[in-house]
């Protein structure tokens, strides 16, 4: 199990160092911006790397809409930050769930999914779907969805993301998801390990740091012996906040 953040792209190497982290996951492209990353100046710092590195996808990324406006760019721009990703050698590129919108038909955001990760598949790159926060027709919020959105995609090269803020907030119990996703895949993926600055399925992604959120600690101490994976935390405060929370992760792994 390495333990990392998200951090800044730039100098990303020596910004997981100062964190003293095993692991690290970065934007290489604008995440509130429909720009397709650019080829990385720092790839041969990258490729030599020696532990994983994660991307994660634009945010305005929404491969589920049945809105041929969002999701036609949406599967371009997640095709190309898989290439850039694919060049230095990232274990995966990290998408948001998405969702078909108020009153849109569910089974549709399923399909659209198979048909994103075929139009990415020979970038080599695969994709950890994240489950989400908020929305009621969100196709990666509540377990049943998840479960149904892996009956059509789990047989491609696709992998899943499990983020604590995002269990919490969008109405699954912690234990309830950790054992949901253990049973749809051999190894979850990875761990977006963050608490919550809200109670339990208020729909608000608001991280907070290790102890100080809403999350009980019991709860993220069980992923955290029960995921058996990476762990990323995307918690607020910079790098003296974010290498407390890491080394809070390891206190409890060596219990």
């Amino acid at each position: 199990m390495n333990v990392g953040a998200h951090i800044p792209s730039k100098n990303a190497v020596e910004e997981i160092k100062m964190r003293k982290g095993d692991t690290f996951q970065i934007f290489i492209s604008s995440p509130q911006m429909w720009k397709s990353p650019k080829p990385r100046e720092d790839i041969d710092i990258l490729q030599d790397y020696d532990g994983p590195i994660y991307v994660h996808s634009p945010y305005l990324i929404n491969v589920a809409t049945p809105n041929n406006k969002v999701r036609h760019p949406s599967r371009k721009l997640l095709k190309d930050t898989c290439k850039v990703a694919a060049s230095f050698g990232a274990k995966g590129v990290i998408v948001h769930g998405g969702s078909v919108g108020e009153g849109g038909d569910i089974s549709v955001g399923y399909d659209n999914w198979r048909k994103a990760l075929e139009h990415v598949e020979d970038t080599g790159m695969r994709v950890l779907v994240e489950n989400t926060a908020g929305g009621k027709n969100s196709v990666a919020r509540y377990m049943d969805s998840i479960e149904r959105l892996w009956e059509v995609i789990g047989h491609l090269n696709v992998g899943l993301c499990l983020d604590t803020c995002h269990t919490w907030a969008g109405g699954i119990p912690t234990k309830k998801a950790v054992r949901g996703f253990n049973k749809l895949v051999k190894k979850i993926d990875l761990v977006h390990f963050n608490d919550s600055k809200d109670g339990f399925e208020s729909s608000r992604d608001r991280h907070e740091n290790l102890g100080k959120g809403q999350i009980p600690k019991d709860e993220l101490e069980y992923v955290i012996k029960n995921c058996k994976t990476d762990i990323v935390v995307e918690t607020p405060g910079g790098l003296e906040a974010q290498k407390k929370d890491i080394a809070w992760i390891k206190r409890r792994l060596k219990k």
